[in-house]
């Protein structure tokens, strides 16, 4: 039987998440079904998953992801715990298990011409929109993209399911990528105004 193709136009880009413990050692959550779903549908997105406990395993797999081997892999998910500009991968009593905006720009400055990237967690772009443009100008990234409230695990994962095909639905420019802010505002109104839902293209 012959696989079926998406009926839009479609412009595949790989999906590189690296995503850290949610809820404790006895939770089985996690947003490996979510990429398995996106993997096997009619749109066959590639995908590489990674766990990460610490701030020295992100840091790995950053370096990982920026590879030549990896171009195709587009787009990074960063299925990490968060706050107001601030990366929590680790032990978050730990000062030094932390990576704030500024550290996560030094580890990708200039190296992602072509790429997006989205925040999983809560309230990571609570920021100016100045202080996001720089970071979208210092990496060279295309747009950045997260959620400005608290919110809810299983809602949050089944919008950016959608977010993540919808990428698939348009080229990597900066139309394109004001085409995806602007579609999953008009299909997914109320998720999006809930969860505080923003897209932030480089200028």
């Amino acid at each position: 039987m012959r696989r079926r193709k998406p009926s839009v136009t479609f412009y595949p880009k790989g999906i590189f998440c690296l995503e850290n413990e949610w809820f404790g050692l006895q939770s089985s959550v996690s947003v490996l079904p979510a990429l398995r779903l996106l993997h096997d549908s009619d749109y066959r997105v590639p995908c590489i998953h990674r766990d990460v406990a610490t701030r020295a395993e992100l840091e790995h797999y950053l370096r990982k992801w920026l590879m030549e081997k990896h171009a195709g892999f587009e787009i990074l998910w960063l299925a990490v715990h968060t706050r107001k500009g601030l990366l929590l991968p680790g032990d978050v009593r730990r000062h030094d298990e932390k990576m704030d905006l500024d550290q996560l720009e030094d580890a990708l400055a200039g190296r992602c011409a072509g790429r997006v990237i989205h925040f999983g967690g809560c309230r990571t772009l609570l920021l100016p929109r100045a202080r996001i443009q720089r970071f979208l100008r210092v990496t060279k990234a295309l747009s950045v993209s997260g959620f400005l409230t608290e919110v809810d695990w299983t809602e949050s994962t089944l919008f950016e399911v959608s977010l993540m095909l919808e990428l698939q639905k348009h080229p990597a420019t900066r139309r394109g990528m004001q085409a995806v802010a602007r579609t999953m505002r008009r299909l997914r109104p109320v998720e999006s105004r809930k969860a505080g839902f923003v897209m932030h293209v480089r200028a």
